[in-house]
């Protein structure tokens, strides 16, 4: 099962975004690309799956969802907190997960 992280401005992510991040200062800060498509292919069947743009960029070995100013990346990576550290701090917003603890 994924854990969710989120990237904001504001007391908590459940609240929203006080001030929103844009895909433009998103696509500012070093090293985030945008993602065009994801694909994967199952090992056992060899069937492909190609998810569609849905907002997605990349940092490092990160992709995560921009929606409604806000990132959300799904992991079950349990130092994806700070892999994901320096994007924040870049953004000036900070790191929380699903269950309201603070990174």
């Amino acid at each position: 099962m994924a854990y969710n992280l989120h990237i904001f401005r504001g007391d908590s992510w459940w609240d929203g975004a006080d001030e929103p991040i844009t895909a433009e200062e998103l696509l500012a800060v070093e090293d985030v690309k945008r993602v065009d498509n994801i694909s994967t292919t199952n090992p056992r069947t060899v069937l492909s799956l190609i998810v569609p743009n849905l907002d997605m960029y990349s940092f490092g070995d990160a992709i995560f969802i921009l929606e409604d100013g806000m990132i959300t990346l799904a992991t079950r990576n349990d130092d994806a907190a700070e892999i994901i550290r320096p994007l924040a701090d870049a953004l000036g917003a900070i790191i929380q997960g699903d269950e309201g603890e603070f990174y």
